[in-house]
């Protein structure tokens, strides 16, 4: 089935209220969007918002929207043109967002180049890379094999997505083994 026979389809399920239908249109314009929205977010703002972030409040507006009848969709064209609109104007709301005096993420780190090049160029020793080994064995002890799995993909650099799809389990799966994973390593500090 070509994109716009697809795109019509979905529309159709979406009026009809097919519960998995905002699913399938999530996972045909996500990653599309998504690196639209970064396009747009300046990369000091990286540890506060990304695209993925914009593209699920793109997806919510949208949603709670058509539900609301406020969009009338005929064409796959249009549907790209309406959720591209409300990712650059949601990116470029964020971007005012956190770049406003107060919030201002350049703010944050005085010189963050050169604390991110000194922090890289700083190679561990022996011992300590022990003590990395011993503190991950003991924060992933007794836990399921999948936490091991998410733990070493995202100390690789892989996205939330990227794991997602690559484990098979869905975003929120992923995050909260992240939030499980970071409370266990903050108990084992303070102890």
């Amino acid at each position: 089935m070509s994109e716009p026979d697809l795109v019509s389809t979905l529309v159709q399920r979406l009026r009809d209220g097919d519960p998995k239908a905002p699913d399938a249109l999530f996972e045909l314009y996500a990653k599309r969007l998504a690196r639209a929205a970064e396009q747009h977010l300046a990369r000091k703002l990286a540890g506060r918002i990304d695209g993925e972030d914009v593209v699920q409040s793109v997806f919510l507006s949208f949603f709670r929207r058509f539900a609301a009848g406020e969009f009338h969709i005929d064409t796959s064209a249009q549907l790209w043109r309406l959720l591209f609109r409300i990712t650059l104007r949601k990116a470029r709301f964020q971007a005012r967002f956190h770049l406003a005096a107060k919030r201002d993420a350049t703010n944050e780190v005085g010189d963050g180049d050169q604390a991110l090049a000194e922090a890289v160029a700083y190679d561990p020793g022996p011992e300590e890379a022990v003590a990395l080994v011993d503190q991950l064995d003991s924060l992933l002890r007794g836990l399921p094999d999948l936490h091991t799995h998410v733990l070493e993909k995202r100390l690789q650099g892989f996205s939330v997505a990227e794991i997602a799809e690559e484990l098979a389990v869905s975003r929120q799966t992923i995050y909260r083994v992240l939030d499980l994973l970071g409370d266990r390593l903050m108990r084992q500090v303070a102890e």
